[in-house]
C-alpha cells in the first residue's frame, strides 16, 4: 500500500570572501564572511503497489509450498507408520520362527536323549531282574546245601551225646514211660533249694558286711571326734587349774575421716569378741602406738606375709584374686611395720 512522508531540513551555509574596491581616494581590499540559514520542505511518496502484488504472488507460492510439504509430510508419516509396522511385524514373526525352531530342535535333541537312556535304563532293568534271579538261585543252593551240612552236624552230634550219655537218656526214656511229668517236678524242687539256699547265703553275708562297714565307718567318725576334742582341750586348758594370763593378737586402726573427726576398728581374735572395741582401744599401751617393729621381727613378719599371699595365689589363681594380691601387698609396703611394744 503506498504511503506518503513529509520532513523538513535546515541547511546552514557558510561563507566568506574579500572585495577590492577602486581607489577614490584611497584603494583597497575588504574581507567580509558570514552564514545563512534555509530551510528546506520534502514530501517522498513511496509506492508500494508494485511490492505488494509480489508479496501477493509470493505468499500465493508459499501455501502451495506449504500444502505440498504437509501432503508430503503426511504421506511420509503414512509409510513410515506402514514401513514400521511392516518391519515390527516381520521382525516379530521373525523372532517367534526363530524361538519356535530352536525350541524344536531343542525338542528334537531332548527326544533322541530321553530315547538313548530309556533304552539304557530298559537294559539297566533287564540286567537287574537278571542278577536278582541268578542271586535267588545261588542262595537256595548255598543255603540248601549249608542246611543239609548243619543238619547232618546235629544229627551227629546228637548221636554222639546219646552214645556218650547212653545211661542218662535210657533212664530217661524209662522215666517217661513211668509217669510223664514227674522227672520235671524233681528237678526243678531240687534246682529251686539250691538256688534259694545259695542266694540267702550271700544276701545274709552282704548284710554281715554291710553291717560291719557301718559299725567301722562309726567307730572311726567317733576316734576322730574324740581326737579332736582332745586336742581342742589341750590346747585350751592349762595345768594346774591356776589363773593365767592368755595372749592373742589384735588390730587398732585409727582412721582419720575429715578435719578434726577419726574412726577407731579394733580387728581380734574371737576369744576377745565378748570385749567392746572401745574398752580394747582404751586399754592399748599410750606407747605402743609409737613401737617401732625391730628388723628381725619386720623380716619374720614380711616372710610370713609372702608366705601367706603364695599360698592363696596357689589355691585360687583367678584374675580377681590376682589383683587382690596386688593390692594386699602394695597396701603392706606402703610404710614401716609397726606393732605394740613388748
Amino acid at each position: 500500500m503506498s504511503y506518503t512522508r513529509h520532513f523538513s531540513k535546515t541547511i546552514t551555509v557558510h561563507y566568506s570572501g574579500s572585495v577590492s574596491y577602486p581607489a577614490s581616494q584611497s584603494g583597497g581590499t575588504k574581507s567580509y564572511s558570514g552564514s545563512t540559514k534555509e530551510t528546506i520542505h520534502f514530501n517522498v511518496t513511496v509506492d508500494t503497489d508494485p511490492f505488494d502484488e509480489s508479496v501477493e504472488h509470493m505468499k500465493d507460492g508459499v501455501d502451495l509450498l506449504t500444502g505440498s510439504v504437509a501432503a508430503t509430510e503426511a504421506a511420509q508419516v503414512s509409510s513410515i507408520r506402514e514401513n514400521s509396522a511392516r518391519i515390527g511385524q516381520t521382525i516379530i514373526s521373525g523372532f517367534f520362527k526363530t524361538v519356535k525352531s530352536d525350541i524344536s530342535q531343542q525338542i528334537t535333541e531332548l527326544r533322541t536323549r530321553t530315547d538313548a537312556l530309556l533304552v539304557q535304563l530298559n537294559e539297566l532293568a533287564k540286567r537287574c531282574n537278571d542278577k536278582r534271579r541268578q542271586m535267588g538261585v545261588d542262595y537256595q543252593r548255598i543255603s540248601s546245601r549249608y542246611s543239609k551240612i548243619f543238619d547232618d552236624l546235629n544229627k551227629e552230634l546228637d548221636n554222639r551225646i546219646h552214645s556218650i550219655d547212653e545211661p542218662v537218656f535210657r533212664l530217661t526214656r524209662q522215666t517217661d514211660d513211668i509217669g510223664s511229668g514227674a522227672e520235671k517236678l524233681v528237678a526243678a524242687a531240687a534246682v529251686s533249694a539250691g538256688e534259694n539256699a545259695r542266694v540267702h547265703a550271700e544276701i545274709s553275708a552282704s548284710l554281715a558286711k554291710r553291717q560291719a562297714v557301718n559299725a567301722i565307718e562309726k567307730g572311726h567318725r567317733f576316734l576322730q571326734m574324740q581326737y579332736a576334742t582332745d586336742r581342742l582341750l589341750n590346747r585350751c586348758l592349762r595345768p594346774g587349774g591356776e589363773q593365767q594370763s592368755i595372749t592373742t593378737p589384735f588390730c587398732v586402726a585409727d582412721t582419720t575421716t575429715g578435719p578434726g573427726t577419726s574412726r577407731t576398728d579394733v580387728y581380734a581374735s574371737p576369744m576377745l569378741g565378748a570385749i567392746p572395741a572401745e574398752q580394747l582401744a582404751d586399754r592399748l599401751p599410750a606407747e605402743a602406738c609409737g613401737a617401732t617393729v625391730s628388723d628381725d621381727d619386720a623380716r619374720i613378719i614380711a616372710e610370713y606375709f609372702n608366705s601367706e599371699v603364695a599360698s592363696a595365689m596357689q589355691a585360687d589363681t583367678s584374675e580377681h584374686s590376682r589383683r587382690v594380691a596386688e593390692l594386699t601387698t602394695r597396701l603392706f609396703n606402703l610404710s614401716n611395720t609397726a606393732a605394740p611394744g613388748k
